[in-house]
């Protein structure tokens, strides 16, 4: 067995950002008893003159690479000396390194601001790779820290996708074992009159409000059908239904602000939820929640039975 299968990494460059995310991370390796690794990355694009460069400019970037780990785990102990804390300092790309570290984490911790081999990490073909590549969870530690608990709920975005059963039985998981409420969401979006006119099909009102009386209850099922297999999976677990209407990310955003601890969803999927974490979608959810966000790979390589926090 990989003695690193459950560990947590978390990528640090020293930045504010970078900070609040360990500190997450540590917390989460101490309350439930998981290594963690420090993983600080130099990038080299665009600093060196060729893909390898100089050996002695090399030798300086992961000397530089090895201070700022050595500070992260530094802080990290100053919160949780109890734990396993290791270290790792690499130069080079930060997407292909980072995503590589994923194969052998229960969850891959980040923030989303940051200077250095980390500098904006969820921002652009970076943030796409990870979300789209990574082999665990990613976390996106911003807004308000604190974890879930009794008082902080876990939302989480469903529609029927294999993706989103992934992040509802994740999003479970994490609520039952914090002993939090879980929030299943899910949006639809009424379709104008004006628009079934313009494309040749004629609607009147009564045949408008018959549609979005469909199209509500059908997001209603999935809900209640989400609602139900996060409670077959933790019988014990306190779930409801959440049905909104409007754009999925700011919906989203908006119920987790209510107090919200974890946010959610998976990195694909059809319906209320399409491409939620592709495009501007995306990033409207990482930027702009309330709390930090759990991104679910489309297939989550995480063992079913794992039973630490996300």
């Amino acid at each position: 067995m990989n003695p690193h299968a459950r560990r947590i990494v978390v990528g640090y460059d020293g930045s504010a950002s970078a900070g609040t995310a360990l500190d997450w991370a540590t917390g989460q390796a101490e309350r439930y008893d998981l290594p963690l690794t420090v993983i600080s990355v130099v990038d080299y694009v665009g600093m060196l003159p060729g893909v390898n460069g100089p050996p002695s400019w090399l030798a300086v970037l992961q000397k530089e690479a090895d201070e700022i780990a050595s500070k992260g785990e530094q802080r990290a102990r100053k919160h949780a000396d109890s734990i396993d804390i290791s270290t790792e300092a690499c130069v080079g790309q930060v997407a292909g390194l980072l995503i590589s570290a994923s194969r052998s984490a229960d969850r891959l911790v980040v923030g989303t601001r940051g200077h250095g081999g980390l500098a904006g990490t969820l921002l652009g073909s970076v943030g796409l790779a990870l979300s789209a590549h990574a082999h665990c969870p990613v976390v996106v530690v911003r807004g308000d820290p604190t974890s879930p608990g009794p008082d902080r709920p876990v939302l989480v975005g469903i529609d029927d996708s294999a993706g989103a059963r992934s992040a509802l039985h994740y999003a479970a998981d994490r609520a039952a074992e914090a002993h939090a409420r879980l929030i299943v969401a899910t949006t639809y979006r009424p379709v104008p009159a004006q628009v079934w006119a313009e494309s040749g099909y004629y609607l009147d009102l009564a045949g408008s409000a018959k549609f979005d009386k469909l199209a509500r209850e059908s997001a209603s099922n999935v809900t209640a059908a989400g609602v139900r297999s996060a409670k077959e999976r933790h019988p014990d677990l306190d779930a409801q239904e959440l049905v909104t209407t409007g754009s999925p990310a700011q919906e989203l955003v908006r119920a987790a602000a209510d107090g919200c601890g974890l946010l959610v969803v998976g990195t694909r999927g059809h319906g209320g939820f399409a491409g939620l974490l592709l495009g501007s979608v995306s990033h409207g959810v990482i930027h702009s929640a309330p709390c930090p966000v759990a991104i679910l790979p489309t297939e989550n390589r995480t063992p079913e039975t794992s039973t630490s926090a996300g």
